[in-house]
């Protein structure tokens, strides 16, 4: 009775489980279903490896199949829990894909010595193709530890799936022993302290490591997978945290390139046949990662990741609001993937800081070399990664920024195949956050095929703040709104300036390519300016939905070039009624251009005169603005702006 309320237990929990397996494994992350499913592998049979711990895994071919899918379930861990009760789940059920290269067995390493297991497969036709029916159940009693090792214990025959389609593993009946002498006892061998500066954080010294706190993600260093305990061998209870553990920290650099070839490939420990590393966390909210990670200054190498379908991809797949990640570099990364993607983390909810990515990311949409997704804060962080995207939201530093970023900056270059695409964010805001970026920037050029490209920032939606930052790189853009700093502006822009050469073909700025009901204020831009029609030395167009939303420039001035078919200006290229612009000039020698539709045309001398917030400045913030000699432009010295570094 006790092993058939076991079943039934266990069938109820693997219903959620074989569930939960395809959308966290690697050949599941995301799945969807692909066509038909191959068959069941037949004769699924296990028996003991060459190694305690180890065991084989037998089965009947089948052709069609491009994986199999192989788990497994530790029966003591499955009774510890039970009887525990409210502990998650996945801690119980263990899986591996296999590419199907005509091979009928597979051996299973870190398993527990002398610990009864149910084994169970699935064929997989796709990558990302869902399981139909699974095998029946076999069952193993690994070798124990001490040699020679004792044969396993032969039991009942596993149990044929029920009629819910989902298979339940039923454990073997055991035999009552016979009396034995009791032995002397073996002295209990003391646990390693994992947290040796008692800071609350389980130190990581190696890439075993690093890749099982996927098992522990509130790193309390409380976990029941196997390979957790192999990686962190004789742990003591709770991992040695005397106050209990909250997260991890690098105690030592690690390296991808494990065989140290100078580049990702087939020798490498996580290469996963292509698909490199499989990212920690999960974007549903449960199962993120949700601990501190604290870096310590130390580099990850050669961080490799190419899941061309999956979303959420990165050194972690999605971050919680607890979660914290510090001071963290990574170097030589190459990673790739679909939506939400980026160097350190696919989707970043909690806070990042200190950290620093280099290398190459990919995608199609969210794509950033930091994190393609941002609710969360990001603050003196940086990319030097060359950042691409298939489709919209591409940013040097951040895809897609609902949340907060400071002190932080990009210098790779970004380009992006759809809209939305910036030199540090792709898009800021969204419908339910505005997003700011403050005392940041982005020096990297961007090009975009579509519409809204800006040297910080494609597109800052309503409610959306951009202050005291800044971009230098020349921006393209084949569509319209295209600015030196922002492409398309429904936020603020304060105290920020782009030195970048501009180019596009409708809605073109030196500063932002086009302002909708929103404001400009205490900026300026000095690249030059080609387009079509809609140009302007700072803004190419401004646009107002009503006379209480209108656009307004205040405070502000442009001095390149400006070259344009139609509606071109030194100040702005084409307004929309209720826009204005106060206090704000363009230099009628250094842009060319004699006219405006709104602003003041001043000679180089009449720009350059004013030392102080006197004649045409007299309205200007004199905390602001630094004023220079009478030889040199007004710059900002905003926040501790580089007074210096805009002279140059």
């Amino acid at each position: 009775m006790k092993a058939m309320v076991l079943g039934l237990g266990l069938a109820v929990v693997l219903a959620a489980i074989v569930g939960l397996s395809l959308a966290l494994s690697p050949s599941g992350m995301q799945a969807q279903a692909q066509g038909a499913s191959p068959a069941a592998p037949a004769n699924v049979r296990a028996a003991n490896g060459a190694e305690p711990g180890q065991a084989v895994v037998r089965w009947d071919a089948v052709a069609d199949a491009a994986y199999y899918r192989i788990g497994w379930v530790n029966m003591e861990t499955f009774r510890a829990v039970q009887a525990e009760g409210g502990r998650e789940w996945l801690d119980v059920f263990a899986f591996q894909d296999v590419v199907n290269r005509g091979q009928t067995a597979q051996t299973i390493s870190d398993l527990a010595p002398g610990v009864q297991y149910a084994f169970i497969m699935a064929s997989v036709g796709h990558r990302f193709g869902n399981v139909a029916g699974w095998s029946q159940w076999d069952y193993l009693t690994t070798a124990a530890a001490a040699a020679p090792s004792c044969p396993a214990d032969a039991g009942a025959p596993p149990t044929a799936p029920g009629d819910s389609g989902t298979p339940t593993p039923t454990p073997e009946p055991g035999a009552t022993p016979a009396a034995t002498p009791t032995p002397a006892p073996t002295p209990t061998p003391v646990g390693r302290d994992y947290d040796t500066d008692d800071d609350g954080l389980i130190e990581i010294a190696s890439l075993a490591q690093l890749d099982v706190i996927r098992h522990d993600l509130d790193g309390d260093g409380v976990s029941a997978h196997a390979g957790h305990a192999a990686a962190f061998p004789n742990a003591m209870a709770e991992m040695g945290c005397l106050e209990g553990c909250s997260g991890y920290e690098l105690d030592a650099d690690l390296d991808f390139d494990t065989d140290r070839s100078g580049g990702p490939g087939a020798g490498d420990a996580h290469w996963n046949d292509g698909a490199g590393w499989l990212p920690v966390g999960d974007p549903e909210t449960r199962f993120r990662y949700n601990a501190v990670f604290e870096g310590n200054g130390h580099t990850i190498a050669n961080l490799f990741i190419r899941w061309a379908e999956a979303d959420h991809i990165g050194l972690f797949r999605a971050t919680g609001e607890d979660a914290d990640i510090r001071n963290v570099r990574l170097t030589g990364v190459r990673v790739s993937g679909k939506n939400q993607v980026g160097g350190l983390v696919g989707s970043n909810g909690g806070s990042v800081s200190g950290s620093s990515v280099a290398g190459r990311v990919s995608g199609v949409g969210q794509i950033g070399g930091l994190a393609g997704d941002n609710s969360g804060s990001v603050s003196g962080s940086s990319a030097s990664a060359t950042v691409s995207g298939d489709g919209g939201n591409v940013g040097g530093l951040v895809g897609s920024n609902p949340g907060t970023i400071a002190d932080s900056h990009a210098t790779g270059a970004v380009t992006g195949e759809s809209s939305h695409v910036g030199g540090l964010v792709g898009f800021v805001g969204d419908h339910n956050s505005s997003g700011s970026i403050s005392r940041s920037y982005a020096t990297g050029n961007v090009t975009g095929e579509r519409g809204s490209v800006g040297g910080l920032v494609g597109f800052s939606s309503s409610g959306s703040a951009i202050a005291g930052s800044y971009a230098t790189g020349s921006v393209t853009g084949e569509g319209s709104r295209v600015g030196g700093l922002v492409g398309s502006s429904s936020g603020s822009v304060t105290a920020s300036y782009a030195a970048g050469s501009v180019t596009g073909s409708g809605y073109v700025g030196g500063l932002v390519g086009y302002v909708h009901s929103s404001s400009v204020t205490a900026s300026y831009a000095m690249g030059s300016v080609t387009g079509g029609e809609g140009v302007g030395g700072l803004v190419g167009g401004l646009g107002s939905s009503s006379s209480y939303y209108g656009s307004r420039i205040a405070n502000s001035y442009a001095t390149g070039r400006v070259t344009g078919n139609r509606d071109v200006g030194g100040l702005i290229g084409d307004y929309g009624l209720y826009s204005s612009a106060a206090d704000s000039y363009w230099d009628t020698q250094t842009t060319a251009q004699s006219h405006s539709l709104l602003g003041a045309g001043k000679t180089t001398r009449e720009l350059q005169a004013p030392t102080g917030s006197t004649g045409i400045y007299a309205g200007w913030n004199a905390e602001w603005w630094d004023f220079g000699t009478s030889r040199q432009y007004p710059v900002l010295k905003y926040q501790g702006m580089d007074v210096a570094a805009q002279r140059r």
